[in-house]
């Protein structure tokens, strides 16, 4: 899964890869964003692209709980079959723009955080899906990062990973009317990230500064 990364890009490198994209609002840079904060995203509408920060999660209401739920991440997998997904996997695509994330290796009930990235910290894409929900009384634009099997290396660490994409794959992904990264979802880059272990305040999305990232020795 993907619960937690780092975004630290600045809006005018992503405005020169995305020349085409009207940018509407963007985020400071941020070294330990957690669910239902706003993410930058890249998005499509109607045939025009946007840079705009959305809420990371879809909600939706459990009538076995009786209560709203949230999810952050969508399973490849599944995507095409469930109801909460399939309407945006085949008509809002999108791009969530990454410096790397984090994950937690589980070893005898001690959860150790590792920061996973192309060193040293390189831009990269997670592909997602994006819908309008009302919060708040108001129409906000959410995002769900897409989520699949973990290569071998990562795979060491957890056995799930986000769908990571270069730039040029995620314009792709974008335009992928047929959906066609359902079977080919290897990125070019995948060969290129690396791990390393951080420091537990990553735990608490209130710590938020360049220490979440560096690395301990266990």
């Amino acid at each position: 899964m993907c619960g937690r990364f780092v975004s630290t890009e600045k809006n005018e490198k992503i405005q020169k890869l995305f020349s085409s994209s009207k940018i509407l609002n963007y985020s400071d840079p941020s070294y330990n964003i957690a669910p239902s904060s706003q993410v930058n995203t890249i998005y499509k509408d109607k045939n025009q692209l946007y840079i705009d920060k959305l809420f990371w999660s879809f909600s939706f209401f459990s009538k076995q709980n009786n209560i709203t739920q949230f999810v952050i991440n969508a399973r490849i997998e599944t995507i095409i079959s469930k109801h909460l997904f399939k309407e945006s996997i085949i008509k809002r695509k999108c791009l969530v723009i990454s410096n790397g994330y984090f994950e937690w290796k589980n070893t005898n009930n001690n959860k150790q955080p590792y920061f996973i990235s192309i060193p040293k910290n390189e831009l990269m894409f997670f592909g997602g899906i994006w819908r309008q929900e009302i919060k708040n009384n108001n129409k906000a634009n959410v995002v769900c990062i897409i989520t699949k099997e973990a290569n071998e290396n990562l795979s060491k660490i957890h056995s799930r990973m986000p769908l990571i994409m270069s730039h040029n794959e995620g314009l792709d992904f974008l335009h992928d009317d047929e959906n066609s990264f359902l079977e080919n979802n290897t990125s070019i880059i995948e060969d290129d990230i690396d791990y390393y272990p951080v420091s537990k305040i990553v735990n608490n999305p209130k710590n938020d500064n360049e220490n979440c990232i560096k690395e301990i020795n266990l």
